[in-house]
């Protein structure tokens, strides 16, 4: 008997530096990967418990990677973006 786990791509936000990043992923990335996240940064893929991000705070948005996300859907600049 299998268990599946059922994983949205589009809810993939790799965490570098305190940062939720978005980045193009094609199928889930497999640890040791290297990521390329739509802001440009770059990190290697590692998977943890939702518990250890807890314990360090939540992650902020990559404003960068917003801006590429809304430009490439057609999607109006964020206002919150243009205040920071």
């Amino acid at each position: 008997m299998s268990a599946v786990i059922h994983i949205d791509l589009d809810a993939i936000h790799p965490v570098i530096d305190g940062l939720w990043h978005r980045t193009w992923v094609r199928g889930i990335p497999v640890p040791g990967e290297p990521l390329s996240m739509m802001c440009g940064a770059e990190g290697v893929v590692t998977f943890a418990v939702l518990s250890e991000r807890r314990a360090r705070g939540a992650p902020h948005q990559c404003p960068r990677c917003e801006v590429v996300y809304r430009r490439e859907r057609g999607i109006a600049p964020s206002p919150v973006a243009r205040r920071c």
